[in-house]
């Protein structure tokens, strides 16, 4: 069995860091760090554009991560997925869980560029849409019928997006992605936020800027037809008013 532990997930923060990339993590590893109970099948950090090589030479010096070996046919690689491809990945040995590197242009390209302050992360000097994975006074603890929750005796500090940032880039996503086979999957992810994450008091939709915050609302109340609300969030980010059913899957 491939180990999903935090301290596992910790030692690739810290592989990254040490090769001075800057990562936060992302993906279904995330999702239950925030109390969604996801089945985790990659653990994903995102890292700066311009350190995808030296990421990658991170990963391929790191003990219990191998190269992929299943080229175009990989579940993890773009050819195969419904979900935003990595733009690189390994595998944990023997496993098919792969950890995957995404940059930071194609995930939280709306928040300021991830930096080298990141390197050797302290709470007190994270931007304020930024937390440690280990910070229990915001994130929840393991609860039954939820996800894993805030890690526990780490031994080097794990990065991870607020839980509204994250609600905030699914948005940005399927507003970008809606036309596209990919982009299915963050309406799922709006809703796991909304019911497992808002509902359970660990989030703040009065964080959300506008208009995110009334497309959010207008979405949790149903006032809309998800097609019409789609083309109306699109228009109001400024992204073209594609429908999915004109693109061919």
């Amino acid at each position: 069995m491939s180990d999903l532990s935090p301290s596992f997930v910790t030692s690739i923060a810290q592989a990254l860091n040490s090769t001075h990339v800057p990562c936060v993590l992302w993906g279904h590893y995330l999702l239950n760090v925030h109390g969604v109970p996801s089945i985790i099948g990659s653990i994903d950090f995102v890292i700066p554009d311009g350190c995808l090589q030296a990421g990658v030479k991170a990963l391929s010096q790191t003990s219990r991560i191998t190269p992929c070996q299943h080229g175009e046919t990989c579940p993890s690689g773009p050819q195969e997925r419904y979900t935003p491809p990595p733009a690189f990945h390994m595998h944990v040995e023997a496993s098919e869980v792969a950890v995957g590197l995404y940059v930071q242009s194609e995930t939280l390209w709306f928040l300021p560029a991830l930096d080298e302050s990141l390197l050797c992360p302290q709470k007190p000097k994270l931007p304020p849409y930024l937390v440690l994975a280990s910070d229990q006074t915001v994130l929840p603890p393991w609860r039954p019928g939820r996800g894993s929750g805030v890690f526990e005796r780490i031994e080097h500090p794990v990065v991870i997006p607020q839980s509204i940032v994250l609600l905030e880039a699914f948005l940005r996503l399927y507003a970008r992605d809606s036309a596209k086979r990919i982009g299915s999957f963050a309406m799922p992810m709006i809703g796991y936020m909304e019911q497992y994450v808002d509902d359970d008091g660990f989030l703040d939709a009065k964080q959300l800027p506008e208009p995110l915050r009334t497309f959010y609302m207008e979405l949790r109340e149903g006032k809309k037809p998800v097609r019409q609300w789609t083309k109306e969030l699109k228009r109001a980010l400024g992204m073209p008013d594609e429908d999915p059913e004109d693109h061919p899957k």
